[in-house]
C-alpha cells in the first residue's frame, strides 16, 4: 500500500534539504567533499535485507534555494551560514520488505536521508535552527487531515547528537474493507559538528502493534546514521573545505 500523504511529504521537501537537482552519479571524478557526504548518510548495509537505494542527488546552494520565494536571498543566507554542499538519498522496500519481513516491525514504506556540510559548527547550528523553526510553524494537522485519530508528538532523543529534534506523526488512514492502516511518519532533524542531517521514515501497518512499535527500529537506524557522520568527521586529515 502506497503512503497516502504525498502533500505532506512534498512540503517536507521544502522544509528540509531534499530538493530535486544535482548530479546523483558517483564516480572517480568526485571531490573528497562529495565522497564524504555520500558516506554521511545511511548505507544499504545499515538497513535490514530487503531495502534498495532509490533516488540520490548532490544539492548545491543554488539548487536548494531555487524552490524559495526569494531564491537570491535564500542562497545568500545559505552562503552566510557557510553551507558547502548537500546530499540526499532514498531507500525503498523490495516486495519482501513491503510484506512486513523487515525484522517484524511495521512495514516501512520509504526512507529519506540527507546530509549537508558547513564550514563551521556555528553555521550548521544556524541551519538546524532554521529547519526546526519551519517544522514548528508547519500546520501538520492540516497536512494530515485525511487521517483519523491523528497524533503529533516529540520523541525524546537527547544525547543522540549535538542537536536533535525528533517528531512523530501518526494516525489511521480510512479505507473501504478491512482494518484502517496505522500510518506513521518519523521526522528527525539533527546536527553533529559541522554536519546537519535529516532522516524521514514512513511506515504503515494493519497489525495492532501500536504507535510506538517502530520506534526501536528508527532509533537503531538513527544511531547508525549518526555514527557514520561521526566516523567521517573524525578521520585524520578531514577538513570541511570547498573544492
Amino acid at each position: 500500500m502506497r503512503h497516502p500523504l504525498l502533500l505532506g511529504l512534498a512540503l517536507l521537501a521544502a522544509v528540509v534539504l531534499v530538493s530535486c537537482g544535482g548530479d546523483g552519479d558517483g564516480g572517480e571524478g568526485e571531490s573528497s567533499l562529495e565522497q564524504a557526504l555520500r558516506r554521511m548518510v545511511l548505507q544499504v548495509e545499515d538497513l535490514p535485507q530487503g531495502f534498495a537505494q532509490g533516488d540520490e542527488s548532490l544539492i548545491t546552494n543554488e539548487e536548494l534555494a531555487s524552490s524559495s520565494a526569494d531564491p537570491e536571498a535564500r542562497e545568500a543566507l545559505l552562503e552566510s551560514w557557510g553551507r558547502l554542499l548537500g546530499y540526499e538519498a532514498t531507500y525503498d522496500p523490495t516486495e519482501a520488505a513491503s510484506e512486513g519481513s523487515a525484522d517484524g516491525v511495521a512495514p516501512v514504506q520509504g526512507i529519506n536521508v540527507s546530509s549537508s556540510l558547513y564550514r563551521t559548527k556555528e553555521g550548521a547550528s544556524l541551519s538546524f535552527a532554521d529547519a526546526v523553526k519551519k517544522a514548528e510553524e508547519t500546520d501538520w494537522t492540516g497536512n494530515y487531515a485525511g487521517l483519523r485519530d491523528f497524533q503529533q508528538e516529540e520523541v525524546d532523543a537527547s544525547g543522540l547528537a549535538d542537536e536533535i529534534v525528533w517528531l512523530r506523526f501518526s494516525g489511521f488512514q480510512p479505507v473501504e474493507g478491512g482494518p484502517d492502516p496505522l500510518v506513521t511518519d518519523d521526522l528527525i532533524f539533527f546536527r553533529v559538528g559541522q554536519e546537519r542531517g535529516f532522516l524521514l521514515v514512513r511506515a504503515n501497518s494493519t497489525e495492532a502493534e501500536g504507535r510506538q512499535s517502530i520506534r526501536p527500529t528508527v532509533e537503531q537506524w538513527l544511531r547508525a546514521l549518526v555514527q557514520n557522520v561521526e566516523e567521517v568527521l573524525a578521520e585524520p586529515g578531514f577538513e570541511v573545505e570547498e573544492e
